[in-house]
Formats: C-alpha cells, structure tokens, sequence
C-alpha cells in the first residue's frame, strides 16, 4: 500500500451527516432524504462563506425497505442499464443510514441537476427497488456508510489524493478504529491545532489481506505538510489503541 502509486479498489466512507426530508416542489411518493450538512468540519460549523461558484456538493439518499441491498452486482448492473437506456448523468452508490433507531439501506445519488431525481427514481422502482414511503422527517444526525469505487493517486508515503472528488485526501493508518474512538480522536486533534477547517471521516479499501483502513480529509486550503501532520496525529493515536 505504502508503495502503491495508484489504488483502485472498492471501498467504503463512514460518517455522519444531519440529514431531513428532501425540500422540493416535486412531491416524491418514496422516502428522499438530503444531506444538509455535507462535510460538517468545513463549511458549517466555522460559517465558511460560499460564492456563486462553489456550491456546497449535495446528496440525496432514497430509503429503500430492506435494510441493504442484498446483491451489490445486480445494484451496479441495474445503475449502469438505467444510465445506458436513459442518458442520465448521475451517481449512485449503496449504503446504510440510521432512521428512527435502527438501521436501513439506501441509496445515494449525486446530480448536477437534481430536476432529473424524479425520473432516476422511477427508473429504480422500475427495476424491482422498494423504496420507503415519503414522510416528513424533520433534521437529525445519521452515522451514513457508503460503499464506492475509488481511485487514489499518492502524493507521499501513506497518503493519496481523490482522482474524482476535488480536495478529498485518504491518510493511511495501522489500525481499524471504532466510530466512537475515531471521533473522540478527530475531535481532539482538531482541538489541539489551529488549522481547524476540515472534515475528517473513516474510509478504507479492501484488498486481498482484508481492509486497509484510512481517514477521508476533505480541505479546500490543505497542503502535503498539513496532510503529513494530520496522518502523524493520527497515527500516534491509533497506537495508542
């Protein structure tokens, strides 16, 4: 890993995200929420301005009934027929999200024009997903794991550059770490540094030995010397486990 200079792989980012019902003049029948809080580090929580350029990255998660989806082939096969038929842009992956206490699958989808969500979701529902019923869910805080492709390009040892997604970083560490800890640990490194804007999440890839665990940065103002010390920082940490 340390010596790779390109990874591609399946592999999965978990964090949390306040999510609600989607606003929207369309009236969905399904369950659709948003993301109303992309990358809570950056934006948000130290009221970054944003210009007409840059507009927060929004997702949507279209809830489905069962609690994931069984066969993730038949998911990227049924996504790829949508796109191929139809000639809409968009990008949809598998998940989970927690809803009221318990633990359900969706699907996260990212547009540039959200006008086409109605007619991707028919697609779905067209292709044998259920979806649960719309209802109003007011704002509230979900732990979101998402399965993606990902390809990552290194820019030194143990730490890579997102090829697809602008200012997103991976940081290698040695151990898996559970949700809590991780969150205690980002929440104290934060704390003890003065570069505070940025959103850190776990992530990690799978290769043939299992899971290479890593930490997903998101900044728009990072450089290598700021990306080494967040993955030292970590590393201390995790030892520490």
């Amino acid at each position: 890993m340390e010596n790779q200079q390109r990874i591609e792989s399946l592999g999965f980012v978990l964090k949390k995200e306040k999510v609600a019902t989607l606003a929207s003049d369309y009236k969905f029948s399904e369950l659709i929420l948003e993301d109303l809080d992309p990358f809570p580090g950056f934006y948000d929580h130290f009221h970054i301005p944003m210009n007409e350029e840059e507009q927060k990255p929004r997702s949507v998660f279209a809830v489905i009934k069962n609690r994931g989806l069984d066969d993730m082939d038949d998911f990227i096969r049924t996504t790829v027929r949508i796109k191929n038929e139809t000639g809409l842009n968009f990008d949809a992956v598998m998940g989970w999200l927690e809803l009221q206490n318990a633990i359900t699958g969706c699907i996260r989808i990212n547009m540039n024009d959200y006008g086409m969500l109605p007619q991707i979701i028919e697609q779905y529902s067209k292709n044998g997903i259920d979806f649960l019923a719309s209802r109003s869910v007011k704002p509230y805080i979900s732990l979101i794991s998402i399965r993606k492709y990902m390809i990552l390009d290194k820019m030194a040892s143990g730490i890579y550059k997102d090829t697809e997604m602008a200012d997103t970083y991976y940081l290698v560490v040695d151990k898996y770490m559970p949700w809590d800890q991780f969150e205690r640990i980002s929440i104290s490194i934060r704390n003890n540094w003065e570069h505070k804007v940025y959103d850190a999440a776990q992530a990690g890839v799978y290769n043939k030995k299992g899971v290479i665990e890593l930490v997903r940065i998101f900044d728009k103002k990072t450089n290598i010397d700021r990306l080494s010390y967040l993955k030292e920082k970590y590393s201390i940490e995790v030892s520490r486990l």
